[in-house]
């Protein structure tokens, strides 16, 4: 047996939520475009573990977040999107692997929301 040095790091990446971590102190760096970058960085980690320490999930997309990419894939109103739109809106907020199965058809706007939250959940480094 073998020990590789590149399916370790893998392993510790993956327990511990690095690449997601990464991504998500870049998206909001890039957002908030702060003067003072590292203390920026300081004080979201920060608000990251008081998060993980009260149980909270954290996320960057607010359920107002949610609600604009709806309307954005529903422009005329209709009240459903498509199970593509749906996969494509998931995409677009960083969920490339949904875990919530959405059922044949349309996705109305009250399942876009409530599968949209869990999945930002299952995202949460929290």
């Amino acid at each position: 047996m073998s020990f590789d040095p590149r399916s370790d790091a893998d392993a510790y990446l993956a327990s511990n939520k690095v690449i997601p971590l990464f991504h998500d102190l870049g998206t909001k760096l890039l957002y908030s475009k702060p003067s003072d970058p590292n203390a920026f960085l300081k004080s979201t980690l920060e608000e990251i573990q008081e998060s993980k320490n009260r149980g909270v999930k954290s996320s960057f997309f607010t359920e107002k977040d949610v609600l604009t990419m709806y309307k954005m894939f529903d422009p005329t109103g209709r009240g459903s999107v498509s199970r593509e739109q749906y996969g494509e809106a998931l995409k677009s907020m960083g969920v490339d692997e949904p875990t919530v199965e959405v059922g044949e058809g349309r996705v109305g706007k009250e399942d876009f929301e409530k599968n949209f939250k869990i999945e930002l959940d299952n995202l949460s480094l929290t």
